[in-house]
């Protein structure tokens, strides 16, 4: 990871408490407090407020100081959707071009999510890191300068940096682990041109990301999302294909008697018969054959 100013270790560890609830919407941050509390001089402190107002996660007023913005749950989960939007795109777009140094590069991304989650004591944030870095490539490989620009505005502008500068996924190595194997899919899927698997494998992928992020700033916070807020487009789409296949196959499976039989009931159950061969003669139809033949 690059190495990083003074300013911008304050910005995140401020902008981890305002995400966190521990600094309150409303809520004034003094210089002085803040150089008191990180034991740094103002002026380190004054560039990092301007960073957290450029990531819109607090407000300076003029000869008022700063002061906290509402950030609410359901703000962070819009993110993570518009985010996981613009990269499943461009998982579907690389999966069409497979620049060949992209790839590689995503390989390598891939190869060292594989090495940390053998690593059961690997940090989580690390892990987070180099997550952001595969989907960064992505985003890259895509050809799409206006989805890069975009990609980059979200991480530069917005609380998205912190977020992913906070520990609040892949804490446990099993977690680690999935998320590894899950990453080599989406790989596997752009390296052999499939992008509908490629967007679909990335989609699944960050809304679990997504799941697992604001169940910990829920618990953190003590905060409730707008469950509209976290559809699962992609699950239900599975859902949607498995119990289609499901339908066909009972269908497909089902002995022709079978199905004679039973519509041969529900016709029974309508007042008609349901003739599958010749009808049985009846003994008037018998009497009549014998008195044609004697006439």
């Amino acid at each position: 990871m690059t190495p990083r100013s003074i300013p911008e270790q304050v910005a995140e560890q401020v902008g981890a408490a305002i995400i966190e609830g521990r600094h309150r919407a409303g809520e004034r941050l003094t210089e002085t407090e803040l150089a008191q509390t990180y034991g740094v001089s103002r002026g380190p402190i004054r560039e990092a407020l301007r960073i957290l107002e450029r990531r819109h996660l607090i407000e300076l007023q003029p000869r008022r100081g700063a002061w906290v913005r509402a950030v609410s749950l359901n703000s962070i989960a819009d993110l993570f959707n518009v985010r996981m939007a613009l990269s499943a795109l461009a998982a579907r777009l690389m999966a069409q071009l497979r620049a060949e140094s992209f790839l590689q590069t995503l390989g390598r991304r891939v190869d060292e999510l594989e090495a940390m989650a053998r690593r059961g004591d690997a940090d989580p944030l690390a892990f987070a890191y180099t997550v952001t870095r595969a989907i960064r490539t992505i985003a890259r490989g895509s050809g799409n300068e206006l989805l890069v620009e975009m990609m980059v505005n979200l991480a530069n502008q917005t609380v998205w940096t912190t977020i992913w500068k906070t520990p609040l996924d892949y804490l446990g190595a099993q977690r680690r682990r999935e998320s590894a194997a899950r990453m080599k899919q989406v790989r596997d899927a752009i390296a052999a041109g499939d992008g509908e698997a490629a967007e679909r494998l990335l989609r699944g992928f960050l809304e679990d990301d997504r799941d697992q992020a604001i169940r910990v700033l829920g618990r953190l916070r003590g905060e409730t999302v707008d469950v509209h807020r976290l559809l699962h487009t992609q699950a239900r789409a599975d859902a949607g294909a498995a119990k289609r296949r499901k339908a066909a196959d009972r269908v497909a499976v089902a002995p022709p008697e079978r199905r004679t039989t039973k519509t041969a009931k529900r016709g029974a159950a309508r007042g008609h018969v349901a003739r599958t061969g010749p009808a049985a003669p009846t003994p008037a139809d018998a009497g009549a054959r014998r008195r044609s033949r004697t006439g």
